[in-house]
């Protein structure tokens, strides 16, 4: 199959807010270059109400199922978690953002109980005439890597890449090769770096999981403090709190934390050329590329069972062979869109 060039998970970068989170999830990636088009199927694992329960304002549970209502019109879907990592294709973001949506369709799947009972959800997500997309999404990120150039790297304190760096990104460009690129099962970035840049890469990455591992461990060990103390379950807050942990028990604690799992449950590399440093995931050839988050271990039924009071349709026990094959069957479709993404589209 031809190689699709495309940074898709920078278009998912896109910022919306709520009550209504998701513990983990899977991604499911297949790229059709006949029919130009990829297809994507997003599996919520544990979908849950969150936010504090005082203030006097709309519950949280009740602001989750409103969220809930509001995604079933518009197609909202997530990468990672709710915020900020949200994308409505019924919103109207800038100019550049705004080009890319026009490329997307959604269609929403339902809710359902795996086989541990707990709350999931799944859609689908498609991007047709993908080539055009890529190019966009392409335009867009050399745009930003050479504002860098000059400026420095604000996402990433105003790092100033080096002289060496400068020259080969410029050379990479000039070349027409592309930074970030799609294949068959794997996805690859691909950034022209100094050795001192790319050294400087890493303490990124490293410096990534050293801040998100610790926040995720004491987070669990929090909510699961406060809860078993009769707090309220959305409270998924920490601030202060000390935690204290085992050391036979820090290490399980270590494994469980999501920053950690995704190294490990998906196939991660960093490769290194003399002046080129490549970051990939997914195995090229296979057919599929799945990302899997690891669950954050916060996951708590008060919205099931308020769902289930409401009456709302839920299958139980839906494995995962079965959502396989519906998103079999999906490709083979067109999308069937939710009711104001489907005006919107006219």
């Amino acid at each position: 199959m031809n190689s699709i060039r495309t940074p898709l998970l920078l278009a998912l970068l896109l910022l919306l807010g709520g009550c209504l989170e998701i513990d983990g999830q899977d991604v499911h990636l297949r790229f059709d270059a006949e029919r130009d088009r990829i297809d994507a199927m997003f599996v919520y694992r544990g979908v849950f109400a969150e936010g504090s329960a005082g203030g006097g304002g709309t519950p949280p549970i009740d602001k989750a199922i409103g969220d809930l209502e509001l995604a079933k019109q518009t197609g909202e879907f997530v990468f990672w978690n709710n915020w900020p990592l949200s994308c409505d294709p019924c919103r109207d973001y800038d100019a550049p953002r705004n080009a890319l949506i026009r490329h997307l369709e959604v269609e929403n799947g339902g809710l359902f109980t795996d086989p541990q009972g707990v709350l999931c959800a799944w859609q689908f997500v498609r991007i047709n005439k993908a080539r055009a997309f890529v190019r966009k999404l392409n335009l867009m990120l050399e745009v930003a890597v050479q504002a860098g150039l000059s400026g420095g790297i604000k996402q990433l304190d105003g790092h100033k890449l080096d002289d060496d760096t400068k020259e080969l990104v410029r050379e990479f460009l000039r070349s027409g090769e592309k930074m970030l690129t799609i294949a068959d099962g794997r996805i690859e970035l691909r950034l022209p770096l100094s050795a001192k840049d790319h050294a400087w890469l890493k303490q990124v990455i490293e410096g990534h999981v050293l801040d998100n591992l610790p926040r995720e461990i004491t987070r669990r060990e929090v909510v699961a403090e406060r809860r078993k103390g009769g707090g309220s379950v959305t409270d998924t807050s920490h601030a202060e709190e000390v935690v204290t942990i085992e050391g036979p028990d820090l290490r399980k604690e270590i494994a469980r934390a999501p920053s950690f799992r995704f190294l490990w449950d998906n196939d991660i590399s960093i490769q290194r050329t003399a002046e080129l440093t490549t970051l990939g995931i997914g195995v090229e050839g296979t057919g599929e590329l799945r990302v899997h988050k690891a669950r954050d271990g916060i996951y708590h039924d008060a919205l099931l069972k308020k769902l289930r009071d409401k009456g709302e349709q839920i299958e139980d026990g839906l494995p995962d062979q079965e959502l396989l094959r519906r998103f079999d069957a999906f490709r083979a479709r067109d999308a069937r869109l939710p009711p104001k993404l489907a005006a919107k589209r006219g």
